[in-house]
This record gives C-alpha cells, structure tokens and sequence, in this order.
C-alpha cells in the first residue's frame, strides 16, 4: 500500500471519531451553556421577586420625604447586587435628610433676610430727613382741609396752625408707636377720617390751656417739635390735662378700626 493511500484510510478512519467526539463535546458544552442560562434566569427571576415590597422590607422615602414601598431584601441573604442597591438606598436616605435640613436652614436664613429688608425699610423711612418731609407734608393737607371745614371758622389763623401740627405730631406718635409705614390711601384716610377730628378737640383745648397768643405760638413751636423747654410749667401741665382726653379718643379709635 501506498502512503498516499495508507493517509487517506487513516483520515477516512479519524473523521468519524473527530466528529463523534466533536459531538459529545458540543453536547455537554450545550448542557453546561443551558444550565447556566436557567441559572441566570432563576437568579435574575428571584431578584426580581426580592425587588417586591413584603412584611420584611424597609422603608424608603421619596421626593419632599414621602414614605415609598421599598425593595424586599433579607438582611441576612444580599447579594453582591442587593447589597450595592442598599447602599445606593441608603446613600438616598441619607441626601434626603440632609437636604430637608438644608431647606429648613434655607427657609430660616430666607425669613432673616425678610426681617433685614424690613427693618431696612423701616429705618430709611423713620430717617429724620424723611420723617420730617413727611410731616410736613401731613401738617400742610391737614391745615388746608381744616381751612375748607366750616366748622373751623370759629379758630384763629394760629390757632389753625397748631392744630396742623399737633396732628401732624399725633400722625408721628401713630407711625412710631406703630412701626408703619402707610400706604398713600392709608395716609389719606389718616389724615381726612382721623386727625380733623383730633384737632378740633385739640383746638378746644388750645383755648383753655393758653392764656394769650404767646403762649399760642409756643404751643405751635411745641407741637412741631415736641420741646417743652421753651413752655412755662404752669402752660405745659395746662396742655398736658386737657391734651390727654383728645390723645385718647384718637388713639382709641384707630386701635379699634386697626387702621
């Protein structure tokens, strides 16, 4: 025999076995392959299982710190990616607490800044300067809407001026005492609804406290700018008795109307 021909019977011989052999390896191969794949849908099966809320589970808390269903994790089993995903829960919990007390600061910081503006505000208003245009401001439409008022006839021109300004000075007192800063309508109605009658009653008691028109223009110098130094005793405690009732009659209505 030839060796061409004896390699091609040993080929022809060879080839079956290879391919049996080929095959029993491919078989098992498969067996192994399909194994694992049923393996991995089991596991990826009961993960999915796990992820469902139960009596075992813990809680979560969502957005704004709403409590959600959680995944169901027995502490004692975790995998390596159920111990990843309680982390990450975990982590979760954790930004949301400290963001809620972030917030919380935030709102207090926010509220402290309110307060700043306002009393910014406020002292810009209550700066001397400004007080006193205001004032002024008040004296003038409050003398010019008594000098309308038939009911003012029977005063004096002086006289007039100092229940302006006595007025204007109860204005002040309202303001202050108060901590406001009005509204042009506010003021308005102040000034038209409220002070003309505090100052007809303060215009009553200009007559009965001063003895002449002196003593009337110290009461003038007095109301606008609340010095008694220059007020004789005797006339200042005069004012101050027959001021009081006028004093408490307008104050009492403004408490009352919470203008």
């Amino acid at each position: 025999m030839s060796k061409s021909k004896a390699f091609s019977t040993l080929v022809l011989l060879l080839v079956p076995v290879i391919l049996v052999a080929l095959g029993v390896g491919g078989y098992f191969a498969y067996q192994r392959i399909d194994a694992q794949h049923k393996r991995n849908e089991k596991e990826l099966e009961r993960f999915g299982y796990e992820m469902v809320a139960s009596s075992t589970s813990f809680e979560t808390t969502g957005e704004l710190g709403a409590k959600q269903l959680p995944p169901t994790f027995d502490e004692n089993k975790l995998t390596p990616t159920q111990k990843v995903i309680k982390s990450l829960i975990n982590d979760k919990e954790q930004l949301i607490t400290e963001t809620q007390v972030l917030k919380s600061e935030i709102e207090k910081l926010q509220a402290q800044i309110n307060e700043l503006e306002d009393y910014k505000r406020l002292n810009e208003h209550f700066a001397p300067e400004r007080l006193e245009d205001e004032l002024k401001s008040v004296e003038r439409q409050l003398k010019a809407f008594l000098i309308r008022s038939p009911d003012a006839e029977r005063f004096t021109t002086l006289q007039i001026e100092i229940m302006a300004a006595a007025g204007a000075a109860e204005y002040k007192a309202y303001i202050t005492r108060n901590r406001l800063m009005l509204s042009e309508d506010k003021k308005q109605t102040l000034i038209s609804d409220y002070l003309p009658g505090y100052a007809f009653c303060v215009g009553d008691a200009v007559e009965v406290a001063a003895n002449s028109a002196s003593e009337e223009r110290r009461l003038a110098t007095f109301f606008r700018t609340d010095d008694t130094s220059d007020l004789p005793q005797a006339l200042y405690q005069d004012l101050s008795m027959v001021l009081e009732p006028c004093q408490l009659s307008v104050r009492q209505r403004l408490e009352e109307d919470k203008l």
